[in-house]
């Protein structure tokens, strides 16, 4: 019945099948379903704020058994939480029986979407901002299946440095070991170094310029991590710390900057052989789900051969 009612005030008021008819053919899409396959969204858009920006930005998301966790990084205002969001909307829409603002889009079906995202405390239950966030928490690590999809927006921020980053990094071994999907934006690069141990993770940043002291937003994802050098520093200066602080500040954060720079190179020579050998079963799932004819993946399958023997496989 409650089917029957929102479909007939989707008529109504603003049908979304006939919105989604007038747009161009590239526009959406209509979703492909896999069993245990990979979720793979080239160009995925954000629905609503797509038809509020005619210059939106879109991005891809991959998500497989081989690597089954991103971490999204960049400065606030780059992009993260409107990635996450667009993400769980594709989903929800094509779960539902829509098109998808995609140029193409291959999913399993997920049991549930976990979301913790935003932040706040909750005067009426006598819980602080971060009670609220561990709540959340802790519901997404009791419930969560190996079909779920977790989004987590920041996690940890509400405590101390080395508390915060405790928090997220042993949550996110615990839902690295589920083999859900999992993306988690976050500021802290500290986090990056699981990239480093676990080959199942995969960083990602948002592209941001830094020109004349300023941020220049891209709002396109990139591979890997890429530093903007301070740009917390940056906004503190614009909003009027003396320089001394800044300069002090800087300086503090070189050194810390130095030291997990020497201690992820040596993460990067340890786990070397683990991370070539999820790279080839990675690039395996891939040709059991493909399309492609059987030369096609007789030649992948060689160029997969020679690049494990010569070590280079990325």
């Amino acid at each position: 019945m409650l089917a029957e009612v929102l479909c007939l005030l989707d008529m109504i008021v603003n049908s979304f099948a006939y919105t989604i008819s007038t747009k161009p053919v590239d526009r959406y899409t209509r979703p492909e379903f896999t069993g245990d396959g990979p979720m793979a969204i080239n160009a995925g858009r954000h629905p609503i704020l797509e038809s509020l920006h005619t210059d939106f930005v879109p991005n891809n998301i991959f998500l497989s058994e081989a690597s089954n966790m991103v971490l999204v990084m960049g400065p606030n205002m780059s992009g993260k939480s409107t990635y996450l969001q667009q993400i769980c909307l594709i989903v929800i829409l094509a779960q539902v029986g829509c098109y998808v603002p995609a140029q193409f889009a291959s999913l399993r079906v997920v049991d549930r979407i976990f979301t913790r995202i935003g932040t706040g405390d909750n005067v009426e239950n006598n819980s602080s901002t971060f009670m609220t966030e561990m709540k959340e928490t802790a519901f997404i690590m009791q419930n969560v299946s190996s079909r779920s999809l977790v989004v987590v927006d920041e996690l940890g921020r509400a405590t101390s440095s080395s508390d915060g980053l405790a928090i997220a990094w042993s949550c996110c071994e615990h839902l690295l070991s589920l083999k859900g999907y999992t993306v988690f934006a976050t500021h802290m690069e500290g986090l990056s170094e699981l990239a480093t141990m676990y080959p199942n993770v995969k960083v990602l940043h948002f592209e941001v310029d830094l020109r004349n002291g300023l941020l220049d937003f891209k709002f396109r994802l990139k591979d890997g991590v890429r530093r903007v050098p301070h740009y917390g520093l940056l906004l503190a200066r614009v909003a009027g710390l003396p320089t001394s602080v800044i300069d002090t500040a800087t300086s503090i954060t070189s050194r810390i900057t130095e030291q997990e720079m020497v201690r992820m190179d040596a993460n990067c020579v340890q786990y070397q052989p683990l991370r070539m050998a999820y790279q080839a079963a990675q690039r395996l799932i891939c040709l059991k789900y493909s399309n492609q004819g059987d030369d096609y993946i007789r030649e992948a399958l060689q160029d997969l051969k020679e690049s494990y023997a010569a070590g280079n496989l990325i």
